[in-house]
């Protein structure tokens, strides 16, 4: 079977050759260890990330042949115009993107790792319903076509499309989008305090999230994933999960399918409390997170519950076992993930969040390898 036949097959619950192996947010760890799988100096992972889509594609299979993920996540591509106006360079010793229209200068990470650093928002723009209408611009997906975005994933398709899967991308749940534009602690309190002003602000975020969605079908491939961001037990009740998220991933999903794409719901958090409700969604793949944190998601309890209803996606400890754990462990490890992943309706072994940038490639390559033998 090729990649394209093995994922499909596993996620529409038929027979396989092997199991697909896989590390969802993968395009995360092609941009952290950069360096490590083209062999350039960290810096020019930002001129690969605004290059023309042929010579994008060009380094981009350079590292899939290195570390051969199946569902394969294409970068995001910023628009033509940032492309044109954007060169990477190097002034007093230190490197920068450079933006010619606003002449700008943004200093780049010089080292592996994470190129780029992230803080929740904490800043409350929204107080009332009509701020929620002003601030929750719903844009239009033929207008983020026609600016280029999809340019990359376009390219991407056409280059390895016809026998790799191509997972195009996706979008983040409206409960969690809110945050955005109430502050994410202030969301937390809000759906208790204001839940009518919350249930207004998702359904502009969903509205918003339905326009992704339509840019990342337009482009042809195979499947787009709905991350389901702290609607897990560590966040949120499942009261509120049912008011403030479910309606809108079954809404989701169901516009994916239309569109001709299998669906992948992602949920970073505990979902032992919620496996029905989730098992309800009508998804194609269904993944979770490690245990950690404080909560546990037992694989195996996992594929028991869900039963026939949803292809699982493995959830391999990244720090504990394939970071830091002996060979032993590892192999165990995906052994005992494997195993579970028979009483499920399909099984793709993969880690149970995205690959952390100590994690070295021989490691992957040894995860990978583990995977397949399975």
């Amino acid at each position: 079977m090729t990649q394209k036949e093995r994922v499909h097959a596993a996620l529409e619950g038929r027979p396989v050759d092997r199991f697909p192996v896989t590390a969802l947010y993968n395009h995360l760890y092609y941009q952290d260890h950069f360096p490590e799988l083209t062999g350039l100096p960290a810096h020019e992972q930002w001129r690969w990330r605004f290059a023309e889509p042929a010579e994008h594609v060009r380094v981009y299979r350079e590292m899939i042949d290195l570390a051969p993920f199946e569902l394969l996540q294409p970068q995001h591509a910023p628009s033509r115009d940032e492309r044109e106006h954007t060169e990477i360079v190097q002034r007093d010793g230190a490197w920068f993107i450079h933006n010619r229209q606003h002449e700008s200068w943004t200093p780049v990470a010089t080292r592996s790792g994470h190129p780029t650093d992230y803080t929740h928002n904490e800043r409350q723009v929204v107080f009332d319903e009509a701020d929620a209408r002003e601030h929750i611009v719903v844009g239009r997906h033929e207008d983020a076509l026609a600016a280029g975005h999809n340019d990359y994933l376009d390219e991407a398709i056409a280059q390895l499309g016809a026998d790799h899967f191509i997972l195009s991308g996706g979008v983040a749940g409206p409960f969690w989008q809110s945050h955005f534009y109430v502050g994410l602690m202030n969301l937390l309190a809000m759906a208790i305090e204001k839940p009518d002003l919350i249930d207004t602000t998702c359904r502009l975020c969903h509205e918003q999230n339905l326009e992704h969605v339509r840019m990342l079908a337009a482009a042809g491939g195979d499947a787009i994933f709905v991350d389901d961001a702290i609607a897990t037990s560590d966040m949120i009740s499942v009261a509120h999960y049912e008011r403030f998220c479910l309606p809108h991933m079954i809404d989701m999903v169901e516009a994916i399918h239309r569109l001709g794409h299998k669906a992948i719901i992602i949920y970073y958090g505990g979902v032992m409390d919620r496996l029905e409700q989730i098992a309800s969604i009508g998804a194609d793949g269904f993944a979770m997170e490690t245990s950690m944190k404080g909560y546990v998601n037992d694989i195996a309890a996992i594929a028991d519950a869900v039963g026939s209803r949803v292809t699982l996606f493995g959830n391999l400890d990244p720090i504990g076992v394939l970071q830091n754990g002996s060979d032993r462990v590892l192999e165990a490890e995906v052994a005992r993930q494997q195993a579970a992943g028979r009483r499920a309706r399909g099984f793709v072994v993969c880690a149970g969040s995205p690959i952390t940038p100590s994690t070295p490639l021989a490691r992957v390559q040894r995860f990978l390898q583990l995977g397949r033998d399975g």
